[in-house]
């Protein structure tokens, strides 16, 4: 096991100023950073918002219906942990632009060509079972880029940061990507759907959201071309090159043509022989957090639509008030993990968002008379909107896990790990549990497997104090406190 004693963080000296220039010289590395992240949530969300759309395109008449579809969504996040260990390779080994350069474009390529494929409903049996094999592989694809996009430019964001803003600063993922993605989403979608007859919709209008990507993908990719490496990053590169200059000269003094004894260990072999802990914890430790982001205000909203009969543009406008919400409050959740610690944020958002909320609002979703459905879904939405808001402390804390060396692949096998398992096999489990479990008992599927995962993550976040205290884990690796 990695020695875990805490080491004094040398700050440089950009990051002491608080003049105006380093802010914007930040911000200016900060935004095409955060702002990739955007493509990869809006064609997810694009997808739940469209879900019905979906289904009776390429799932329905016994191809597997709407099980079929958030399957189709759940093999996006099956490929996110393998895509975050070749991602995070990369970026480890040659630099975080060039990974973030690349999941991008893949993302966004693999966005526009499904609002392109053709379907059962306009194409026939032929075409139609090209265009669901065709979307199976660009959602497989899209998994393989959305691992490490995120995880990538979390760790950009936190080695070219200020450590005093660090919460702040990440806070950009949640307004640009994790959640205002979602609420731009939601406005596309409402526009069109409210613009559309059903008929429309589900002939062509359905497309449309993909395909207008475009612009900001494209912007995205000429922005981040300006990005610089992390001082981090490039300190890394030279300490390495020394030891490897180092261990050449021994070898030339010892007379040894053998490789050095001392030859440092890849990126994964490091990650697996020496921060094995920090890769569990925090693979369970954000586990809650993608049962709470994808199943109460997606797939939650979606099954009471299908039995209260709500209109689809009803539905949309509550999905984006529930990340209109954590949109504007996320920089402020940063100020608060800058202040009072972004473990201690963690914790309460899982405590609130995934433990104390599940059961009482899916119970009352299920039980509201058919009069009230549509205030119901609003005034839940909006509930769980403030509770995603602090989730935006999940970045900082999987971040400090992590040394350096293995920084990013670590993140990116953690967090696609919790996020991507749990997260996407959250809708198809609890659309499975519902054909099993009354969704009018008290703990309806959803609602179980949102607790489940909670009580997990809050589980690893409490065992990794225990384990920090005895000294076999490292807890902060960038800021020490507050924590």
């Amino acid at each position: 096991m990695a020695t875990v004693a805490p080491q004094a963080v040398k700050v440089p000296e950009t990051h002491k100023s608080g003049d105006a220039k380093v802010v914007g010289d930040v911000l200016r590395k900060i935004l095409p950073a955060a702002g990739g992240s955007f493509i990869e949530w809006y064609e997810f969300a694009i997808y739940s918002y469209l879900s019905s759309y979906i289904t009776d395109n390429f799932f329905a008449d016994g191809r597997g219906g709407s099980v079929g579809t958030w399957a189709g969504f759940a093999i996006t996040f099956a490929f996110r942990p393998l895509g975050g260990a070749f991602f995070g390779f990369l970026a480890d080994r040659f630099g975080r632009k060039p990974a973030m350069q690349l999941t991008i474009l893949l993302m966004l390529v693999t966005t526009v060509l499904q609002g392109c494929l053709p379907s059962f409903s306009c194409c026939g049996d032929t075409w139609g079972w090209f265009g669901l094999v065709t979307l199976l592989v660009l959602r497989a694809l899209q998994g393989l880029s959305a691992g490490g996009e995120l995880s990538t430019a979390a760790v950009y964001i936190s080695e070219i940061s200020p450590r005093e803003t660090l919460g702040f600063n990440l806070s950009w993922i949640s307004v640009s990507g994790a959640f205002g993605a979602w609420t731009v989403a939601a406005i596309v979608v409402f526009i069109i759907e409210s613009s559309l007859s059903k008929a429309d919709m589900l002939a062509w209008g359905w497309r449309l959201p993909y395909l207008t990507s475009l612009a900001p993908g494209i912007l995205l990719i000429f922005f981040r071309q300006y990005l610089e490496e992390t001082d981090d990053f490039e300190d890394l590169v030279k300490e390495a090159a020394a030891k490897k200059a180092n261990g050449a000269n021994r070898e030339m003094e010892e007379g040894s043509s053998a490789g050095s004894e001392a030859a440092e260990m890849g990126t994964m072999q490091e990650l697996l022989a020496n921060h094995k802990l920090a890769l569990l914890v925090g693979s369970l430790g954000t586990a809650g957090i993608g049962a709470l982001w994808y199943v109460p205000p997606v797939y939650g909203v979606q099954f009471i639509q299908q039995s209260q009969k709500l209109p689809s543009n009803a539905v949309t406008f509550s999905e984006m008030l529930a990340f209109f919400i954590p949109t504007v409050l996320a920089m402020f959740v940063g100020m608060l993990v800058d202040s009072w610690g972004a473990c201690k944020v963690h914790t309460l958002a899982l405590s609130l968002g995934c433990i104390a909320s599940p059961v009482p609002l899916f119970y009352w979703w299920a039980h509201v008379p058919p009069q009230q459905a549509i205030l119901s879904v609003y005034l839940g939405q909006i509930i769980l909107g403030f509770m995603l808001a602090l989730t935006t402390s999940v970045y900082l804390w999987v971040v400090e896990l992590f040394p350096v060396k293995v920084r990013v692949t670590g993140v990116s096998i953690a967090y696609n790990i919790g996020i991507g398992i749990f997260g996407g096999l959250g809708p198809v489990l609890s659309d499975l549990g519902n054909k099993e479990i009354s969704p009018k008992g008290l703990v309806s599927a959803p609602a179980a497997f949102t607790l489940f995962a909670g009580a997990l993550s809050l589980g690893a976040v409490a065992s990794s104090h225990l384990l920090a205290r005895r000294g076999l884990l490292r807890l902060t690796h960038i800021r020490d406190a507050p924590y």
